[in-house]
């Protein structure tokens, strides 16, 4: 059931230019989190803005919670005015995670923008198990951000910037494609914009692997209610539908999601 938390900050740092790294304390009553389940984070305590504001969770511990947070308007600017020792309104865990029921071992996880935070629990989740070889393919439109943070888990890792050399100049779709050309590749889990995540589905239907996407899109109540977040999913054979992101979702099999021209 989803509930209403009250949690101190622990940490608030400007990673990079205006993305923020909000660390709360953990509710002792909350429960089991799963990779890619998200909370909606409320502003402030002024009338406006009225709607929360949904945000991954990017890793979890024993005693905190770590959201990262884009400044991209006036609600994510107040969350990130916000200073050590305040407290943050939370709701949730809402929405279904990424499905680690997986045995097969050879696992690539591709992440692009500010998708890359919720992959980062997901990271350390499936370094827990046993027998399993993952690689990490992280892209960025200027300066990437945790990268640390994922060498933690993993020791396989390619960083793309579109406008930086590092291990790849340019979308972090292009090494992905060499990458399924040189190594057989069981499960792809994939969050990042759009046209990244097209790709990243087409190319896992190209190679017959079963591909996990983390659809990002813009929420109003985060829990089923207005219908504003709506994917596009297949239904049967030659049928489609709409359905609810926040609640269906955020995580899809490739193979349901219809992406539009």
């Amino acid at each position: 059931m989803n509930k209403n938390y009250i949690c101190k900050i622990v940490h608030n740092t400007e990673i990079t230019a205006g993305i923020h790294k909000i660390v709360i304390e953990k509710p002792k009553d909350l429960g089991k989190v799963k990779a890619g389940q998200f909370f909606n984070l409320k502003s402030g305590e002024e009338e406006y803005p009225l709607l929360r504001r949904p945000i991954s969770v990017s890793i979890i511990d024993d005693e905190t919670l770590t959201f990262l947070i884009n400044k991209v308007g006036k609600g994510t600017m107040l969350l990130c005015s916000k200073n050590k020792g305040e407290y943050i309104d939370i709701l949730g865990p809402l929405g279904n995670g990424f499905n680690l029921d997986i045995e097969k071992n050879n696992v690539l996880v591709v992440g692009g923008g500010m998708g890359v935070a919720p992959l980062l629990e997901l990271v350390k989740q499936l370094s827990l198990k046993d027998d399993i070889d993952i690689k990490v393919m992280l892209g960025y439109s200027d300066i990437p951000f945790m990268v640390e943070d994922f060498k933690e888990f993993v020791d396989d890792l390619i960083v793309a910037s579109e406008k930086k050399e590092f291990d790849y100049k340019g979308y972090v779709t292009e090494p992905l494609k060499q990458e399924l050309q040189n190594k057989k590749y069981d499960h792809i889990f994939a969050c990042g914009p759009k046209p990244m995540l097209k790709v990243v589905k087409n190319l896992g239907e190209e190679n017959d692997i079963p591909v996990q996407l983390l659809m990002e899109e813009r929420m109003a109540c985060g829990m089923g209610a207005c219908l504003v977040c709506t994917c596009k999913v297949k239904k049967g054979e030659d049928d489609w539908n709409y359905v609810r992101t926040c609640k269906e979702g955020p995580v899809f099999y490739g193979e349901e999601v219809i992406f539009d021209e």
